[in-house]
């Protein structure tokens, strides 16, 4: 395999751009979202509450997904100010721009993901970021 260059300045220019846009999308749709709290004198009857509850649960896993995502983009926005960034945690080659650009907080390059998914799937293992395996609960 060839040995791939660290991002130049230009590349991590664009990668940041990309990164405070979704940044700031995901703020923007955090502030014209209105609660999603359940008022019960609106809900008719238990098919409107089901369907309310509903709403709600998904509206809030969505939300739990936007806040873990921030999170990720804050991290690779600190990672590329300090250093570091671009590189592979498990094998310390450089990601390509490519993979970094369709996906700027990959931490692993594509050969090292595809390892850990074959082995994840192989043993019913799922990603640190989804929590525990079905096989896992006791």
């Amino acid at each position: 395999m060839a040995k791939r260059k660290p991002l130049n300045k230009k590349e991590l220019k664009e990668i940041r751009t990309i990164l405070l846009k979704a940044k700031e999308e995901i703020l923007n749709n955090a502030k014209g979202q209105e609660s999603f709290c359940l008022d019960k004198d609106e809900l008719m009857d238990p098919l409107d509450e089901a369907s309310a509850n509903i709403e709600a649960q998904r509206e809030l896993r969505m939300r739990n997904r936007e806040v873990f995502y921030l999170k990720k983009i804050n991290k690779t926005l600190e990672r590329i100010d300090h250093e570091g960034y671009g590189e592979c945690e498990e094998c310390g080659l450089h990601i390509g721009f490519v993979r970094l650009k369709a996906r700027p907080t990959a931490e692993l390059c594509i050969a090292c993901k595809e390892e850990n998914e074959m082995v994840e799937n192989s043993s019913w293992k799922r990603s640190k970021s989804l929590g525990v395996a079905l096989n896992e609960v006791r």
